[in-house]
């Protein structure tokens, strides 16, 4: 499975809150490191699922990805993301060994 499929994949778990498929797509050493009104960086996958699933507490939101760029070699992939809000976010993706392994996510909005 290429890349941009497995990020696919990951977002379809995300928005179903299939944690364990989820999980399944991350390095174990990911690093997270989320641009909001302050910068957070969250290291570790047990530290990641924590807190997405945190995230998703108090609410049912779901999102969509609006656009994709991916380099040739496919190993780092370019999202822009639009929730139910209409709130969107600009998130890098880096691969390595076909996992997620580092996320830089801006929110924008």
């Amino acid at each position: 499975m290429d890349t941009k499929s497995r990020l696919m994949d990951f977002f379809e778990a995300e928005n179903k809150r299939d944690w364990a498929t989820y999980r399944k797509f991350l390095a174990a050493d990911v690093v997270w490191t989320l641009h909001a009104n302050h910068v957070k960086t969250v290291c570790g996958i047990d530290e990641y699922i924590s807190t997405i699933i945190g995230a998703y507490k108090n609410h049912n939101q779901t999102f969509i990805c609006e656009a994709l760029y991916q380099k040739e070699e496919g190993n780092r992939i370019i999202t822009i993301l639009k929730n139910d809000l209409g709130e969107r976010s600009c998130d890098i993706f880096e691969f390595k060994d076909g996992l997620i392994y580092r996320e830089y996510e801006f929110i924008i909005g």
